[in-house]
């Protein structure tokens, strides 16, 4: 029979409730009754329907991110599902395919989510680009710590300054954190009978902000503190990113310090967006950086890489001596300046 794929109307997102509740039935009512009612509002819901029903679909949730020293606002996908006698059949490609081409022609430098299966999205140029960490207290003492059920919080712009504050002294690339972030993921919390922890040092200032969720099984849900944390156990890759437009992607860059303005050839290849494919200028100097597909031929020889592996380097993940062991770097790529700090520890 005939299907169509389409993004769902303004109105029309709780028609994705019952393929999510089919895909995810680990998420409580009250969760799924705080996403469609507030979360995917925003949401650029791209469906598969055939009949009027969805058999496929992708969740597109904007996050207003922190790129250096701007910020762009990008795809955090997730809701990924099909139906259980229609997977293998190419639908999540169609999805993601779409899903993709849209996030490039807006500009958007990537789309990032996580993942319920690595191998599920390498085939895609997804690639690990987080580790997420297991922060707990070194030391408690001259502490003091109090707690308030999320759904009793109302004090949006204190969380909303202390977690900006944090993230930005420690990491170039994450969630704004505003007043609407905040009030999103105080709500997020309370679905899931959720409490706020503030952590105060002895002079009384606020040093640390804790969150637990989870009617079932409680979990730490974040942890951002100024003093002393240790590592409960080793971080774990969580947040796999795919470039989806180059152009843009290659233009968060900047120089390092104390190097002179660069340029060079790069030969991208991007089997899934063809329109990244090929053979681009990059340019980087004091002012900022630009990338530009080369109109005809070019004098010298193009450093070779794919979108996956151009995300992981410049995104401050891996170098290259891991991604391509023994290839040689060109001089001139050796004074652009990477990503020192990535933070993305959202869940929906």
């Amino acid at each position: 029979m005939d299907s169509q794929m389409r993004y769902l109307e303004k109105g029309e997102q709780e028609k994705s409730r019952k393929l999510w509740s089919l895909a995810f039935p680990e998420d409580s009512e009250e969760f799924k009754d705080y996403y469609f009612k507030e979360k995917a509002k925003s949401s650029r819901i791209l469906v598969k329907e055939e009949k009027g029903e969805i058999f496929s679909m992708l969740h597109r949730n904007p996050y207003r991110i922190r790129l250096g020293e701007g910020e762009q606002t990008l795809d955090y996908i997730v809701g990924v599902a099909t139906e259980p006698q229609r997977r293998h059949q190419g639908h999540m490609r169609d999805l993601l395919k779409q899903a993709l081409s849209d996030a490039r022609r807006e500009g958007q430098a990537f789309c990032f989510l996580m993942p319920a299966a690595e191998a599920i999205y390498t085939p895609f140029g997804f690639r690990f680009v987080y580790d997420q960490p297991f922060p707990i207290l070194a030391e408690e003492e001259a502490l003091e710590i109090t707690r308030k059920p999320a759904s009793e919080e109302k004090n949006v712009s204190e969380l909303s300054d202390f977690m900006e504050q944090w993230m930005a002294k420690r990491y170039q690339v994450y969630a704004v954190r505003d007043e609407r972030y905040t009030k999103d993921l105080i709500d997020e919390l309370a679905s899931e009978a959720g409490f706020l922890e503030r952590i105060y040092a002895a002079s009384g200032k606020l040093t640390g902000l804790r969150a637990f969720w989870g009617l079932e099984e409680r979990e730490q849900r974040f942890f951002y503190m100024d003093g002393k944390t240790k590592e409960e156990k080793p971080p774990k890759p969580a947040i796999m990113a795919r470039i989806a437009d180059l152009r843009s992607f290659l233009s968060l860059t900047r120089l390092k310090e104390g190097t002179e303005k660069t340029e060079g050839l790069l030969w991208i290849e991007d089997s899934f967006l063809e329109e990244n494919r090929g053979l681009w200028i990059w340019k980087v100097d004091e002012k900022g950086a630009s990338a530009e597909k080369a109109a005809g031929g070019c004098n010298g020889d193009p450093f070779v890489c794919d979108v996956s592996q151009m995300v992981q380097w410049l995104l401050g993940y891996r170098d290259w001596s891991e991604l391509m062991p023994g290839k040689r770097v060109p001089d001139w790529m050796r004074r652009i300046e990477r990503v020192r700090g990535i933070y993305l520890d959202e869940v929906v």
